[in-house]
């Protein structure tokens, strides 16, 4: 059975609440109900360390190379690989104090979330894509800070989307995936997810094309796998942001 027939079975019509998808009926639930609960998005004591080299970056115009503002560490060789959000970060708090960064990762969490339903309604449709996305903030949900990890979520599902809608095509992904990783390599460090997604996606779609287009297909993601990983060095840091991502992996436990 191919993609495409399982990707009908069982699908039901798109919910629908008056002139509203059921996917950004959910965003706007989410985004409600994080509003509401907006102080459970500082639990996190990081936060105002990241709205602090934020802030530092906006008043200096620079990037920082050496810790700043560490004890045990003060001057030695450091790098922020999340340099966009915490600016992000640093704005919105200037812009409306504690409530900036409060809107701006619940505007996060709540695209993820939309932007998941309306991927899974494509393939499942109705009750079961909403469902699955809403399993699947429950089971993030003690993962929801004001932190630069929550600003990737949307990017993480549209890369993981992409990828995995090429493989369903039996061809490689677009170049115009690329901004995307891009973007993750300068909000967060767990880009390299991102690429190492890449290998196991491209094998699915070779299993599953035919045997005359191994080839060819396999040069495609070759090469989009490599030009993904040259977006990521598109930061202010070039090939040290996967260098220094490679260190915090190698710390273990």
């Amino acid at each position: 059975m191919s993609s495409a027939e399982l990707g009908t079975v069982g699908r039901q019509p798109a919910i629908r609440v008056g002139a509203l998808p059921g996917w950004l009926l959910l965003g706007l639930v989410v985004y409600a109900l994080l509003l509401i609960n907006g102080g459970l998005l500082l639990g996190d004591s990081d936060t105002y360390w990241h709205i602090a080299v934020g802030k530092w970056i906006l008043d200096q115009g620079a990037f920082p190379h050496t810790d700043i503002y560490s004890f045990t560490k003060a001057g030695e060789p450091w790098i922020s690989s999340s340099w966009l959000a915490q600016v992000l970060f640093a704005a919105a708090f200037e812009w409306a104090g504690w409530a900036g960064p409060v809107v701006i990762a619940s505007a996060a969490i709540a695209t993820a979330a939309a932007l998941l339903a309306r991927t899974l309604g494509n393939r499942i449709g109705g009750s079961y894509a909403v469902a699955i996305a809403v399993a699947a903030l429950v089971l993030s949900a003690s993962h929801f800070f004001a932190r630069p990890h929550v600003l990737v979520m949307p990017v993480m599902v549209a890369w993981a989307a992409g990828l995995l809608c090429a493989s369903e095509r039996g061809a490689a992904p677009s170049f115009r995936l690329l901004p995307l990783v891009a973007l993750w390599a300068n909000l967060h460090g767990s880009f390299v997810f991102a690429l190492a997604l890449v290998a196991p996606v491209a094998f699915d779609a070779l299993w599953n094309a035919d045997r005359s287009t191994w080839r060819p297909l396999a040069l495609r993601w070759v090469l989009f796998g490599a030009a993904a990983l040259a977006a990521c060095c598109v930061t202010p840091y070039g090939w040290d942001s996967i260098l220094a991502s490679r260190k915090i992996l190698d710390l273990g436990e």
